[in-house]
């Protein structure tokens, strides 16, 4: 890919692009040991972030009908000795066990790749703020700005962000496939 022209990109505050979402878990007789999976099964097929680095920041599986869930959404994590900072792109319908909290677009977005841009700029502008000793909560990250590529009008270019992040996967796809040609079977 080539080097990205940012002449036209524009600081935003978080709060004002996203907002918090409080999901709770249903279950009020809710038990870790007996309520959830690291495993995805038929009867636990729920993505539940928490305190997680690495796995998309999904850490359990739950029963849907336990947690208040929602879609196209993107994972903060907010404690945890590696994870704090880590932000994910959670598309599918997802839970929060703890640790961790999503936050979605204020302007409605039906991309994943979108999301995927989204995630990345926000990992970039919080990751190396926080720490375990300091928290990255929502009140303090609402707080940080993100920059972002613009229309001509000045409002973020969600159009842009997919179109760009179609590229960058088109090019994964195309380098994965001359890694399996020179690659022995």
């Amino acid at each position: 890919m080539t080097r990205i022209d940012t002449s036209n990109w524009k600081k935003f505050k978080i709060e004002d692009l996203f907002e918090k979402l409080q999901l709770d878990i249903k279950n009020e007789s809710f038990n870790k040991t007996f309520d959830v999976s690291e495993e995805r099964t038929s009867e636990f097929d729920l993505p539940l972030v928490n305190a997680k680095h690495g796995n998309n920041g999904i850490m359990y599986y739950g029963r849907e009908d336990d947690f208040n869930t929602a879609e196209m959404t993107i994972d903060i994590v907010q404690n945890g000795a590696i994870a704090t900072g880590d932000v994910y792109a959670q598309p599918q319908k997802t839970g929060v066990l703890w640790d961790a909290y999503l936050v979605k677009p204020k302007m409605e977005i039906n991309s994943a790749r979108t999301l995927l841009f989204l995630a990345t700029v926000l990992e970039k502008a919080i990751k190396d703020r926080f720490s375990y000793e300091d928290k990255c909560i929502w009140e303090k990250v609402k707080l940080l700005s993100v920059t972002l590529p613009c229309t001509d009008k000045g409002n973020p270019d969600w159009a842009y962000m997919d179109a760009y992040m179609a590229a960058v996967m088109h090019d994964c796809e195309e380098n994965l496939a001359k890694l399996k040609c020179i690659l022995p079977q």
